[in-house]
């Protein structure tokens, strides 16, 4: 449960700048602010009052605050420029950065200041019936090559993101570019094991997890091996019509590397039809034993953009 309750007359000064709280709309002569709540943290829109732009605030769940967000965060920062990695523009509050705040405020240790990113998540891509019919191959191709870039990018700087799944993948408007949400369970090489590591998201893990989770320096392949899949064929109406409308993947829990399911033939069958080289890869890791055996991101860039040329 979180103590800190903003209401839409307060401020915050952060490093000499002053952020008011953004008023929720649907209410409004009510103090309610506007903020979406996450599984491990609840963020809040709030607005740099001194250039009127957006940003979030994303304030930590007790049971989630660590002095690895603070670690992750630094982590990000030296890799703010990399495509994808736009949210690493961001400020870890902490009672050493930031003391008077906290003292003010102990609910925001950890909590993260970072700009505020509009749009949708390919998970809401998926939601949206109408988008999605008119999803094309070629927005298909293109949008799966930016995003094993960003992935293969990552794993070439020993990095990774540790919970790839649909709805941390936010598109710009053209599909043509990704930036990664939820980079607080950054892995990277040689940093100390946090005390919570990712699990992965429902519809994305792997079967086989050891005490690591997917804090590790090949935890993005099976989730990433997914969510290409994903992309490559939600442009099949089949594909879509065998999907749930309330699915929040594009496999469910369950079906994970299964031997066999209707839904699972009907993705081999696009895949092969759309890019028959990525089904070997996506073969592979649903056959993998560990995460190990899963096809690192070299191969899938590669595979992606030979594929595209022809």
């Amino acid at each position: 449960m979180i103590g800190f309750r903003p209401h839409r007359h307060m401020t915050l000064c952060i490093d000499q700048t002053y952020y008011g709280f953004v008023p929720y709309t649907y209410f409004p002569g009510d103090d309610g602010v506007y903020a979406i709540e996450a599984g491990e943290a609840i963020i809040y829109q709030v607005q740099n009052l001194a250039h009127n732009t957006f940003c979030a605030l994303k304030v930590a769940k007790p049971s989630h605050r660590s002095e690895h967000i603070a670690r992750a965060t630094e982590i990000a920062a030296a890799y703010k420029h990399v495509a994808g990695l736009f949210l690493g523009n961001r400020t870890c509050l902490t009672k050493t950065s930031h003391p008077q705040l906290i003292a003010e405020y102990p609910d925001l240790e950890y909590a993260v200041l970072m700009p505020w990113l509009a749009g949708r998540t390919w998970a809401s891509f998926m939601f949206d019936g109408a988008s999605s019919a008119r999803y094309t191959r070629a927005q298909a191709y293109g949008l799966a090559v930016a995003t094993v870039r960003v992935l293969w990018n990552l794993e070439a700087s020993h990095l990774a993101h540790t919970d790839i799944a649909g709805g941390n993948v936010m598109l710009s408007p053209d599909l043509t570019q990704v930036e990664l949400l939820d980079i607080e369970g950054l892995y990277t090489h040689g940093a100390t094991m946090p005390k919570l590591r990712s699990q992965g998201s429902p519809g994305y893990q792997h079967r086989n997890l050891d005490h690591r989770g997917q804090w590790r320096p090949d935890g993005d392949r099976f989730a990433a091996a997914i969510l290409l899949t994903e992309m490559l064929t939600w442009a099949n109406p089949y594909v879509r019509a065998l999907t749930p409308d309330n699915a929040e993947s594009l496999f469910q829990p369950k079906e994970l590397q299964a031997s066999t399911t209707r839904r699972l033939d009907a993705v081999r069958r696009a895949l092969a039809e759309i890019c028959p080289p990525a089904l070997a890869l996506f073969d592979q890791a649903w056959a993998s034993v560990d995460l190990s055996q899963c096809p690192d991101f070299s191969t899938w860039a590669w595979t992606l953009i030979q594929a595209n040329k022809l």
